[in-house]
């Protein structure tokens, strides 16, 4: 018995860590899914803010001063 346990117990091992891989590939499947899913919402309700709401355009403001060139 001991030896026929002994014989089998490296594809008992094999098994077991063929399930667990299987198993971390659909839970990260299932991450990226469930990421994609709240970045495509968050993305949508933006847009839609945005469409309704537009966000007044950032006036760019003539620098006033001395710029100093240099070559180094």
């Amino acid at each position: 018995m001991q030896k026929i346990l002994a014989t089998i117990m490296p594809f008992i091992l094999l098994g077991i860590a063929l399930v667990a891989f299987f198993l971390g590939l659909m839970l990260l499947a299932y991450i990226f899914v469930f990421g994609a899913i709240v970045g495509l919402v968050l993305y949508a309700a933006t847009w839609i803010k945005e469409k309704f709401f537009p966000s007044k355009s950032i006036v760019k403001r003539k620098s006033s001063g001395r710029t100093i060139d240099h070559e180094e």
